[in-house]
């Protein structure tokens, strides 16, 4: 349902070009890919593990489904791969945000992809369970909140059995920001870009 929900936004809003971080096993490259290359696109992946870890299983599957054509490995991690695209002056309509996540990763990944998503475009969080994740949106949504809109998808979320675990394993951790789950308990973030707007030099709105 995840890769199915990242395939209809990206055939519904006609992205051309899309990129994600962390390749993997491939599922949501095939997924972005197949959309991507019906809309005459194309796709780019930052992963530095493909072929260390994953013995460029990913390459493997696009290969099967004849779209390797469409589709760039970048073999580096973000802070070194996506400056690259920047310096080029590219522009996407979609990202997909699905690597390290640890909090300082994860602000790389959304540093990046906000200075190259064009308006319009969107900008989708994979494990939005994770405190990390989850705290890099109260970031947005603080620093960034008249640039971003939430766009909720409701078929993705968990049954009631599941939110109840989420919630007792907030309650025992401590984690008081898990409570916040503003896509209904969903472990998907979607945001569209609304405005390329920038904040003044120095400001700040605590988060």
């Amino acid at each position: 349902m995840e890769a199915r929900t990242l395939a209809e936004i990206i055939l519904k809003h006609n992205c051309q070009r899309s990129f994600e971080t962390r390749v993997a096993n491939g599922i949501s490259t095939l997924a972005i890919t197949q959309e991507i290359a019906s809309n005459n696109g194309h796709h780019y992946g930052i992963d530095p593990c493909q072929f260390t870890d994953h013995q460029g299983v990913a390459l493997t599957v696009l290969q099967e489904y004849d779209l390797l054509s469409r589709f760039t490995l970048l073999e580096g991690p973000t802070h070194l791969e996506a400056p690259k695209l920047l310096s080029k002056n590219e522009k996407f309509d979609f990202a997909f945000i699905d690597g390290m996540y640890t909090f300082g990763y994860k602000f790389i990944d959304f540093f990046y992809a906000d200075q190259i998503i064009k308006v319009g475009g969107f900008l989708v969080f994979h494990d939005f369970l994770l405190p990390s994740v989850k705290k890099i949106y109260k970031f947005i949504n603080k620093q960034y909140k008249d640039k971003y809109q939430l766009i909720m998808t409701p078929e993705l979320q968990p049954s009631l059995y599941r939110k109840a675990k989420y919630m007792a394993a907030a309650f025992i951790k401590g984690k008081p920001y898990w409570y916040d789950w503003p896509n209904n308990f969903c472990n998907l973030l979607v945001l569209q870009k609304t405005s390329d707007t920038e904040c003044s030099w120095n400001y700040f709105e605590n988060f």
